[in-house]
Formats: C-alpha cells, sequence, structure tokens
C-alpha cells in the first residue's frame, strides 16, 4: 500500500506557432460535437502547426478495489453457470434460473410410468465482440461440481426488472449433479433429475397442459445452485443459452415416449451471483488507501476506483481550451493471466453515477464502441481509452457553473453479450508509472 505523493503534473510544450486568424469557438466547438473519431478534436480543423499543443503528463494517480454494482441479469443473450475458488479474488458462484414453456398444450389421461427426467442446457461455447472470438469460460474446466436443481417457489413477474443481487425463495430439491462441464464432447450441458419429480408431472392433472398460466403456477421454474468448492484454484464458470428450444426439460415415460417442455425466447431466465472475496479485496473495500495492485472481476465482484489528483488543473484552465487528446492506460499483471484465468477481451471506463458515487455510469466517449478503446492490446499488455469528448465537457461545464464535476474513474468488466466470465488484476503502482495519463490541448488565446 502507498502513501499518497504531492500533486505531479509535468507539461509539455509540443508547439510553439502562433495562429493567425483563429476560428470562433463556437464554431470549433459545434464542428467536434459532430465528428465520430475522439483523438483528433480540433487538430484536423484548425491544421498542424497553428495553434500551441500542450500535452500534460499527470502522474499523481490513485486505485484502489472496490465493489462491483449490481447488473440486470434478466435480459442476457446468454447465461452464466457454475463455481470457482479462485486462487487470487476468491469464491464466485453464478446460480441460474430457468423457466421452461409449453408450447404444445393438452395431453392425454392415459397412466405414465416415468422412465427418466433430464434438465438439458446447450452451451454458449463463445462470443464474437468486434469480431473477436472470445471462448466463454472461467477456471479449470476438468475441475468436478456438484450443483443441486431446486423447484423455484415463487412467482417471475413479466413486468419486474431482475438484478444479480435478486435471491429466490427455493423449493425442494429436484435433482442433482455432479460432474465436469464437458465442452469437447458435448454441445450441452445434461442433469439427471430424479425421477420422483419427473412422475409427480406426468401425474398433474391434463387441464395443467392446457393452459400456460395454470403451468407456471404449478412449476415456476427450477434453480441451479451449485455448491462451493473448498480447494482453492477448483472450479469452472461457463455459459449456457438457456432461451432457446434446444434447452429443455425432457421426460421419458412408458419405455418408448417422450415430453419435451422447451426453455424458449419467452421463458424469464435469471442469473444471480454469490461472492466471498479473498482477504486482499476486502481489504481494499474496506479501505480508501492506494494499492500497487489492485482487482476486477465480473458476477458483481470488483471495479477499480481511479482518481487523477491533476486532472482538474486542465478542467480549470477555461472556456478557451480544445482537448485534442486525453488518454488514460492500464497494465495488466501478465503473471495473473494463464489458461483458466484469461485476460479480459476488453475492460470499460466508466464514471461514478452522479446520484449515488458507489454505482457507475458512462461517460460520452463510450456510445460508440469503436473509437474509445478498451480492447485488451498484447503490444502494450493492457488497455487504453480516449476520454477526449468526456474531458470537454467537464471544461466546458466548469467555465459555465465553476464547479468541477470530475469524481475519477472506474475501471471494470463489462456486463453483457452475456455477463464476461473475467477477472483481471491490474498493476496500479503510480511511482513505477502502471497507469499513464496524457492530455494534450489547445489553448486559444
Amino acid at each position: 500500500m502507498q502513501k499518497q505523493n504531492n500533486k505531479k503534473i509535468v507539461i509539455i510544450t509540443k508547439l510553439n506557432i502562433k495562429s493567425k486568424g483563429l476560428l470562433p469557438l463556437f464554431f470549433l466547438l459545434v464542428f467536434w460535437g459532430c465528428k465520430k473519431e475522439t483523438t483528433d478534436i480540433g487538430v484536423d480543423i484548425l491544421g498542424d502547426g497553428n495553434l500551441n499543443s500542450i500535452e500534460v503528463l499527470i502522474t499523481d494517480i490513485s486505485a484502489r478495489s472496490v465493489r462491483d454494482d449490481s447488473s440486470r441479469t434478466d435480459n442476457l443473450s446468454s447465461n452464466t453457470l457454475g463455481v470457482v475458488n479462485d486462487p487470487i479474488f476468491g469464491l464466485s458462484k453464478s446460480c441460474l434460473i430457468v423457466q421452461p414453456r409449453l408450447t404444445q398444450f393438452g395431453t392425454d389421461d392415459t397412466p405414465k410410468s416415468i422412465d427418466s427426467v433430464k434438465l438439458i442446457l446447450k452451451y454458449d461455447y463463445e462470443q464474437n465482440v468486434l469480431g473477436n472470438n472470445n471462448i466463454l469460460k472461467y477456471g479449470d474446466i476438468n475441475s468436478v461440481l456438484v450443483m443441486d436443481v431446486y423447484k423455484l417457489n415463487e412467482d417471475l413477474v413479466d413486468t419486474v426488472k431482475y438484478y444479480s443481487t435478486f435471491k429466490p425463495e427455493l423449493g425442494d430439491i429436484v435433482g442433482t449433479f455432479t460432474g465436469s462441464f464437458n465442452f469437447s464432447d458435448s454441445t450441452s450441458l445434461e442433469i439427471m433429475l430424479n425421477n420422483s419429480f419427473g412422475q409427480e408431472m406426468l401425474d398433474w392433472n391434463s387441464d395443467i397442459y392446457k393452459d400456460e398460466a395454470k403451468f407456471l403456477k404449478t412449476l415456476k421454474g427450477l434453480v441451479i445452485v451449485p455448491r462451493n468448492n473448498t480447494v482453492s484454484g477448483e472450479g469452472a464458470i461457463v455459459c449456457v443459452e438457456a432461451g432457446l428450444n434446444s434447452s429443455k426439460l425432457q421426460l421419458f415415460y412408458n419405455d418408448s415416449l417422450t415430453k419435451t417442455i422447451p426453455m424458449g425466447s419467452s421463458s424469464r431466465r435469471i442469473n444471480y451471483y454469490e461472492t466471498q472475496p479473498s482477504v486482499n479485496l476486502t481489504n481494499q473495500f474496506n479501505s480508501t488507501n492506494n494499492f500497487r495492485t489492485t482487482y476486477a472481476q465480473s458476477f458483481g465482484g470488483a471495479k477499480i476506483k481511479v482518481d487523477l489528483v491533476g486532472l482538474d488543473s486542465v478542467i480549470k484552465l477555461g472556456e478557451k481550451v480544445v482537448i485534442n487528446e486525453a488518454k488514460i492506460t492500464f497494465l495488466l499483471d501478465q503473471i495473473s493471466i494463464t489458461d483458466e484465468f484469461k485476460a479480459p477481451s476488453r475492460m470499460f471506463l466508466v464514471v461514478p453515477d452522479t446520484l449515488n458515487s458507489k454505482y457507475s455510469m458512462p461517460i460520452i466517449d463510450l456510445t460508440t464502441t469503436s473509437n474509445y478503446g478498451g480492447d485488451y492490446n498484447p503490444v502494450i499488455k493492457g488497455y487504453e481509452f480516449h476520454f477526449n469528448r468526456y474531458l470537454q465537457q467537464l471544461v466546458k461545464e466548469y467555465a459555465k457553473t465553476g464547479k468541477n464535476n470530475f469524481n475519477g474513474f472506474y475501471l471494470s468488466i463489462p456486463s453483457d453479450y452475456p455477463v464476461t466470465p473475467y477477472r483481471g488484476v491490474f498493476k496500479t503502482d503510480k511511482d513505477a508509472g502502471d497507469i499513464k495519463v496524457s492530455i494534450t490541448f489547445t489553448k486559444l488565446d
């Protein structure tokens, strides 16, 4: 843990040629607001060599890990499932609620005898983000896991939004899975459920199978809950597509008959997460100090709070400032990257929410993902972001109101497409220059 240094700002004059006949500032800002690029505000408008260009290197930077936001998990393209006892981060568990739905209505009243019943969840092996294929696994895929399947004991309301902190009411256990996620030989996870549960379903009154509302009142859903792994390094979390018809509940009965109840696009599927952070993470969660090593993790685990003490020197320069480039770079600790724990394919740079600073909100540079950075760069072994527009907005707000609205950044793992099963250990020693911040601006005199 580090002590705070005094504010350090290095100013480098890049060009020192006075301009002749400056464009009006209002025209410049209107033109800038229509551009898509985020690295050349002002430069291509006025031409090279026409204005003073100043680079500010901010070195007084502090960072610490804080708890991540909860995230909405009832609208994901696919879902995570499993548990990992991460040797660095501690225990991370992803539980899953699924909801079989009727697609064929009605059944006969002839006697039925269950042979077996299984829950099938199709694996989502990889995702493509911005042209990059990412294998969706976290941890040791060969680890043996134990997962219990419960009846859901409460209704899922269509108008309610469900988040990662949701804790459902669990009913009876109807099955247990013991094994590993077999990515290499199977396209689906198959969980054998208890025959007594299958027979109960076969014995339901035929009216239940004629009306979806009655069916959902009788079988509200199923909840898959992994058991904790006690050995450090064991476990895995993968992704499944619980909203496809190929994910289903199947009942086999009377020797040769099958009843299939799929999870289709209308099925509710909800993730909720449980974490038991390691001592290192817990220490940072409970501290306001600066740390040389910080941690980011999906599943509502951790994000990194980054404070730039010297950025106010640029924000308070006044309205006659055009931000040419604002860039921040984070370095990933390469020792933490293994076959089981890959480098996050991308990171998000966000800011504290104005209503509650514990939570995050996007900055204007992030509205188009292709032009702010954030993809893992193997050359620099980290992530680079551009926040030109955001800084220009802060300068404008300060010039208008006299208030500095900058409250630091959060570095976090994206929670979409689905909730990405990643974690990252970051080098954040400011004395070693692990986090680099450079601002290039033009001052119109």
